[in-house]
C-alpha cells in the first residue's frame, strides 16, 4: 500500500510551552496547552439546558436547595389567552395553584408569580396553576423539582443532575471505569493503586492492584480499562511508567490484570518498553467494538518522535487484546493507527459508528479534536502542515487553553437527549462541557454547552476525568474526589 507518513527529524520553530497540570505534593500531571486563533469561530460557551433539534420539555423548573426562586406563572401558555390581556373582566383575574406549594415558596395570587427560597426537598412534582375570573377558568401544569444543594466543589450542574461525593479525599483519580456488574474502578496516578468502589459505593479499603511505578511528573499510573468480556474473563488492563529492568531507564508498560473478586491476580505485561520521559507520556487506554486495545502516547517532549518511521510515541497505537500487532493496522507488522500527535490523553469510541475520536494537548496553541483514523498524519512534529489525503481531520481547534483531560460519547441512557453528544473535560476553565456532533459519522461540530463548572480558583477541583456509568449516570473525578452525577 501506498505509505502516506511523512518523516521528518526537527521540531517545529515555535516555542514549545509547558502548561502542564497542577502540582500536588510537588509533582505535576499530563498536558501542555495554550491557545491560538482555530480552524472554525469559537461559538460562546454557555451554560443552557437545551439546545436547538432537542425536543425541549414544556414548563419545567428545576431548583437547588438554598436557591432563591422566581417563577412568572404568568407568561404561561393559558388555554384562553384573552384571560389575561383585554378580557372585559381583566380585573378580577387571580390565580391559585394545586396543590400547596413547598415550605418557603409561595404564590402571589395577582401577579401570578411564585418566589421564595427553596429550604425543602421535593421530587419532580406535578402543579397546576388556574387563571381565575368571575366568568370563567383557564389550567395550565409545569413540574418542579426541588434538589439538593451541589457538593461544595461543583459552581454549576445542569438542571436535570443532582451530584454526591462517591469518594472523598480521593488521591488523584486519574482514569475510572464501570464494570458491568456496577462496581467502579479507578487508578490513582501518584501511589501506583488501582482502587475499588463497590456496587453500594463503598470504597474498599484494600486496593485492587499496587503497581511499582515512576510518578515523576507526567508519569505515573495513566490508563485503565475493562476488556470487553470482563463479566466472563475479568481482565483489566493498565498502562503505567514502570522502573526499568535492572540498569535499564524507565520505560512504559501494558499490564493486564485478572479480577478475583475485588483482587488482582495473574499479572501479564503484554506490551513492554515503551519509550517515556518526564512530559508527554500520553494514557488514555480503551477497547474498541471489534476488540482492539488502543493507546493513545505523547511525544515524550521531543516532537520529532511524532514522525520518525519505526517510533512508538507521538501516535495512536493498536493491539489485540494479548498485545499483538493486528492484520488490519495501516502498516504490516507496526502498531501505529494514527501519528503525528503531541500528547493525546483523551480518546472516545462513538458507539453507532465504531470510530474513535481523541483530544490533543496542544504547545503555545492549538488544543485540538481529531477523528483518528486508521494511517493518518495529524502533522505535529512536521516543518510544514503540507495538504492531502494522509492528513488526517481535525475537528475543532480551540482558541484558548481548555487542556482536555477526558472524552466520552453518550449513550442517551436515562436522557435521550443527550444521545450522541461527546463529552469533554476541560482542565483550565475546570468545566465539563457537551459536543453536540452531527451528521453520518459525527464529525460535524455545531456548538458545545456547558455541563458542570467546577470551582475554578481551588487547583483541586480541576476536572481529570469523566465517564458515563449506568442508567445516565456521570462519574467525575478531580485530583481529590470522585463525583456521582445523577439524573432526577
Amino acid at each position: 500500500m501506498t505509505d502516506t507518513r511523512f518523516a521528518v527529524n526537527r521540531f517545529r520553530l515555535t516555542p514549545l510551552i509547558q502548561a502542564m497540570l497542577l502540582a500536588v505534593a510537588g509533582t505535576v500531571l499530563i498536558g501542555c496547552n495554550g491557545s491560538t486563533t482555530g480552524h472554525q469561530t469559537d461559538p460562546p460557551l454557555t451554560n443552557s439546558p437545551f439546545i436547538i433539534g432537542e425536543a425541549q420539555p414544556e414548563h419545567i423548573f428545576h431548583f437547588r436547595l438554598g436557591d432563591s426562586v422566581l417563577i412568572d406563572t404568568g407568561e404561561l401558555d393559558f388555554a384562553d389567552a384573552s384571560l389575561a390581556s383585554g378580557a372585559a373582566d381583566a380585573n378580577s383575574l387571580s390565580y391559585s395553584i394545586s396543590p400547596q406549594l413547598p415550605s418557603g415558596l409561595t404564590l402571589d395570587e395577582v401577579t401570578g408569580q411564585i418566589t421564595g427560597t427553596v429550604t425543602t426537598l421535593s421530587e419532580p412534582t406535578d402543579y397546576t396553576i388556574s387563571l381565575n375570573t368571575e366568568s370563567t377558568n383557564s389550567h395550565q401544569n409545569f413540574l418542579l423539582g426541588l434538589h439538593p444543594a451541589l457538593p461544595e466543589a461543583l459552581h454549576h450542574l445542569d438542571s436535570r443532575y443532582s451530584a454526591e461525593v462517591l469518594v472523598a479525599d480521593a488521591k488523584m483519580p486519574v482514569r475510572m471505569v464501570l464494570a458491568p456488574d456496577g462496581r467502579l474502578f479507578y487508578n490513582e496516578l501518584k501511589t501506583g493503586h488501582v482502587r475499588v468502589v463497590n456496587q453500594q459505593g463503598a470504597l474498599l479499603q484494600s486496593p485492587f492492584a499496587t503497581l511499582e511505578i515512576q510518578s515523576v511528573k507526567e508519569k505515573g499510573l495513566l490508563g485503565l480499562t475493562l476488556d470487553p468480556e470482563f463479566g466472563s474473563n475479568g481482565y483489566l488492563y493498565v498502562y503505567a511508567t514502570v522502573p526499568g529492568h535492572d540498569s535499564e531507564d524507565p520505560h512504559a508498560e501494558i499490564i493486564r490484570y485478572t479480577a478475583s473478586q475485588d483482587r488482582a491476580v495473574d499479572k501479564t505485561v503484554i506490551v513492554d518498553n515503551l519509550p517515556v520521559a518526564d512530559l508527554h507520556n500520553g494514557g488514555e487506554l480503551l477497547f474498541d467494538q471489534s476488540g482492539h486495545l488502543f493507546l493513545g502516547r505523547g511525544d515524550i517532549d521531543d516532537a520529532a518522535t511524532a514522525q520518525l518511521e519505526g517510533s512508538l510515541s507521538g501516535l495512536v497505537l493498536r493491539y489485540t487484546k494479548d498485545g499483538g500487532i493486528p492484520s488490519d493496522n495501516p502498516y504490516p507488522g507496526s502498531a501505529e493507527w494514527s501519528r503525528g500527535l503531541r500528547n493525546t490523553f483523551a480518546m472516545a469510541i462513538q458507539p453507532e459508528t465504531g470510530d474513535l475520536f481523541g483530544a490533543d494537548a496542544g504547545p503555545a496553541s492549538d488544543d485540538k479534536l481529531n477523528y483518528l483514523q486508521p494511517g493518518k498524519n495529524f502533522v505535529w512534529g512536521m516543518e510544514d502542515e503540507p495538504q492531502g489525503s494522509g492528513i488526517g481531520f481535525t475537528i475543532r481547534v480551540w482558541a484558548e487553553v481548555i487542556t482536555p483531560t477526558a472524552l466520552f460519547f453518550h449513550s442517551g441512557a436515562g436522557d435521550s437527549r443527550f444521545k450522541n453528544q461527546l463529552f469533554l473535560a476541560s482542565y483550565n476553565d475546570a468545566t465539563v462541557r457537551r459536543m453536540i456532533m452531527v451528521g453520518d459519522r459525527f464529525t460535524d461540530y455545531l456548538r458545545e454547552l456547558e455541563f458542570a463548572v467546577l470551582d475554578p480558583q481551588n487547583a483541586l477541583h480541576k476536572p481529570l476525568h469523566v465517564t458515563e456509568g449506568q442508567n445516565g449516570d456521570i462519574y467525575l473525578s478531580t485530583f481529590n474526589a470522585i463525583y456521582r452525577l445523577y439524573l432526577h
